[in-house]
């Protein structure tokens, strides 16, 4: 049967996806779930921060000795010293006020301690003391430590009548350089922060790919067995139609979840969840949405076509098993490749694969072994086999979504020849 179309096929892309896009993305449901996922991920977010919560303060030392030229001294090394948050420490001169008053254990100070721990030169053996040893910063407690034996090793060397000036270059010159030849791995200090990143862009990036094509795949089987699509093409073609249906549900979708990402990025940022330096957020996210579109378009397309080969809902979870199963391995193979080395020629050749680009190589961006170089490389390759999948696609889904009943076959509908 063939039919004569009034309209250009750019208005009847555009026509379809304003309708799925009004149905997906302002249903009640649509808005409350988004809304709740909004919520959680802020919250999660917050609720991290708040437990983590002080280690943006700065880690308080009272010097207390019996000359001030003894603090003035010690206080430009101290003031170098940093707590283990990172940040340096705040040095006050307590030694006209007893320890137990400005720790808050007696006196008119025992409600609200000035500093977090002592350090006590008053006698003839320097102490550290502070209220409970758990608040005692152990980075604080090694670098000071370090300082008041620099300074045991100068006067020394100055009474045996070297310099030690001279002493702190060679000691200093003498320090290895360490050189990392292996890219980040379990061991790293900033893994945990790194793997929890790839954690929630992997679990978006399958929400969205898998969710979107679940959608779709869904209502193409709805309007095949309401046979809603004999209306639909005999007012647009079959390829506006299923592009229509792809670009609506999929703008949907990468609106509402890419809102929920971009949020919990930037309240991760603002809160300070992430330690300075180790993840680059705005990166991130840019990489994030981009293969999360490409991996969209990539399966989308398919699942689709897998939804015209059925007729009833029930049988939509067996058609698509093949899909899920390919969708699955690059999504499990992200985390083993961030638990092994991602830098084995392995896993630097999957992930130039269209189907595995748009998991592996966002987790390799933020594991520090992926260039742009080698992103932008990965996107034209995925980019350039896109209008293949979609033509394929497009084939079965014009064969196939006419035809009711039982399940047609895969290889009869690419084997048979457009009427």
């Amino acid at each position: 049967m063939s039919a004569s179309y009034n309209t250009s096929r750019w208005e009847e892309i555009r026509l379809v996806a304003g309708r799925e896009l009004r149905t997906q993305l302002f249903k009640r449901s649509a808005v409350i779930s988004t809304l709740i996922m909004l919520v959680l991920a802020v919250g999660g977010v917050l609720v991290v921060a708040r437990l983590t919560g002080g280690e943006d303060q700065p880690y308080r030392l009272g010097v207390s000795a019996s000359q001030a030229s003894a603090v003035s001294a010690l206080t430009p090394a101290l003031e170098q010293v940093a707590g283990s948050n990172g940040l340096p420490i705040e040095v006050t001169d307590v030694s006209d006020t007893e320890a137990e008053a400005v720790l808050g254990i007696s006196g008119d100070l025992a409600e609200e301690a000035t500093v977090d721990i002592v350090l006590d030169l008053t006698a003839p053996s320097p102490a550290l003391k502070v209220t409970e040893l758990d608040k005692a910063d152990q980075a604080v407690v090694a670098s000071v430590t370090n300082v008041l034996q620099q300074v045991a090793l100068s006067e020394q060397i100055t009474a045996l009548g070297g310099d030690p000036t001279q002493v702190a270059t060679s000691l200093t010159a003498a320090v290895p350089q360490v050189e990392a030849l292996d890219p980040p791995d379990r061991d790293d200090e900033n893994f945990g922060a790194r793997y929890t990143v790839l954690m929630i862009i992997d679990i978006l990036l399958f929400i969205v790919v898998m969710g979107g094509g679940q959608t779709i795949a869904m209502g193409v089987v709805e309007e095949k067995s309401s046979r809603i699509v004999e209306i639909l093409l005999a007012c647009v073609r079959p390829t506006s139609l299923l592009a229509g249906k792809v670009l609506g549900t999929g703008t949907a979708i990468l609106v509402s979840y890419g809102v929920i990402g971009v949020a919990a990025g930037m309240t991760a940022k603002l809160s300070g969840v992430l330690p300075e330096g180790t993840v680059d957020i705005d990166t991130v996210l840019i990489a994030m949405l981009v293969w999360m579109v490409v991996g969209y378009a990539i399966y989308a397309v398919g699942f689709a076509a897998a939804g015209s080969l059925v007729s009833r809902q029930e049988d939509v979870s067996t058609v698509v098993m093949p899909l899920t199963m390919t969708l699955m391995i690059p999504y499990i193979l992200s985390f083993v490749m961030a638990m092994q080395d991602p830098s084995a020629l392995v896993y630097r050749v999957l992930a130039y694969l269209p189907p595995f680009a748009p998991f592996l190589m966002p987790v390799r961006l933020v594991l520090g072994v992926s260039s742009w170089g080698e992103q932008l490389v990965a996107l034209g390759i995925a980019l350039a086999f896109i209008p293949v999948f979609v033509w394929l696609a497009a084939t079965v889904y014009t064969r196939a979504v006419t035809r009711t009943g039982a399940r047609v076959p895969l290889k009869e509908v690419l084997a048979r020849r457009t009427a």
